[in-house]
């Protein structure tokens, strides 16, 4: 049975990409919801709340993607990421995929000298950012490190907010238009850096990606209806198959929390649709003693649990709700199961 599953599964994913799959729901539900921010991202990031519908995060995507087109990178060439996984990073990493270039999310909180290291390792030819994140700001740090990093050539940044010597990557798409994109032989590969260990960076497929992110859909079965809510800010494996790899596999719309605030999540509960939850697995015991263990809205809850990290007590008890285990073992590699 498992051997048929795996087949199965295997032909499902041939000829599948993020870009198929968002053209796809494009065509079939194009105004429907896609991505959303928290309600609460003006605190901590002077960026107003807002959605993106399937269509407006294609036409989002295609203008980033002929923007860094116009830079002429070699195919595959890196672009560096430093922004939570939100609207922002989910962008970049579809435009840098449509741009036939590989997208690498860099850890928020690794200091400058591991930040040059993996700008290096990786040779980003380019990098993109946001302008804060709570005390942070990453234009500034890519802006710095992009003088001492040997070939990062652009650097770009999302927002109103956006320091001398970063190009405002919001004023310059909406002149791409006419930018021509490459003519791709084959997709480019992601690149992810464990986020415990700063190990990396290390590739990986979008098949893999893809292939996760179904290993996870069976065993939650989301509604289109529903909504996933992530509080994972990085971009390994772990994080991108039960994020953007679900969402646009699936049609779901995503709502990434970014910088974790209580309030935030329980708003972003609220609101009559079913929701399935991403959680790291060390709060899984704070959870159970919470008021959220109990929702009704909950559908299903997936923890990630990393490395290191020991499972403790209390582990919550909700027979009616789906609940998934991701164990990492590395930025590339995890394994799935249901409770």
């Amino acid at each position: 049975m498992r051997a048929d599953q795996d087949d199965a599964a295997s032909a499902l994913l041939d000829g599948l990409s993020l870009d198929t799959l968002l053209k796809a729901l494009v065509r079939g539900r194009g105004y429907e919801a896609a991505l959303r921010d928290p309600p609460g991202r003006r605190g901590w990031s002077d960026t107003i709340p807002t959605s993106l519908s399937f269509m407006q995060l294609d036409e989002r995507v295609d203008q980033l993607a002929r923007l860094l087109a116009i830079n002429r990178a070699q195919p595959g060439a890196s672009v560096a990421i430093l922004a939570p996984l939100g609207s922002e990073a989910v962008v970049s990493i579809l435009a840098c995929l449509r741009a036939g270039l590989s997208p690498l999310m860099l850890p928020l909180h690794a200091g400058e000298g591991e930040l040059l290291r993996l700008i290096e390792a990786s040779s980003a030819v380019m990098a993109l950012g946001v302008g804060r994140v709570g005390t942070l700001r990453p234009l500034l740090t890519l802006r710095d490190l992009a003088v001492r990093a040997f070939g990062t050539r652009f650097v770009g940044g999302f927002g109103h907010d956006v320091p001398d010597g970063v190009a405002p990557l919001d004023t310059l798409m909406a002149s791409a238009g006419l930018a021509p994109l490459p003519d791709l032989q084959e997709r480019p590969s992601l690149q992810a850096v464990d986020p415990a260990t700063l190990a990396g960076p290390e590739r990986i497929s979008e098949r893999a990606v893809l292939g996760k992110a179904l290993e996870i859909s069976r065993l939650l079965k989301p509604l289109a209806s529903s909504r996933i809510v992530t509080t994972l800010v990085g971009g390994d494996l772990a994080a991108l198959a039960s994020g953007p790899g679900m969402a646009m596999l699936t049609g779901v719309e995503l709502l990434p929390l970014g910088l974790f605030n209580l309030g935030d999540l329980q708003a972003c509960i609220a609101g009559g649709r079913s929701i399935h939850l991403v959680l790291p697995g060390a709060v899984e015991p704070a959870l159970a003693r919470s008021r959220l263990a109990g929702d009704a809205a909950l559908a299903s809850l997936v923890f990630v649990q990393r490395a290191g990290d020991e499972r403790a007590l209390p582990a919550l008890d909700r027979p009616d709700v789906a609940i998934v285990d991701i164990i990492v073992r590395s930025a590339t590699e995890i394994e799935i199961s249901r409770r």
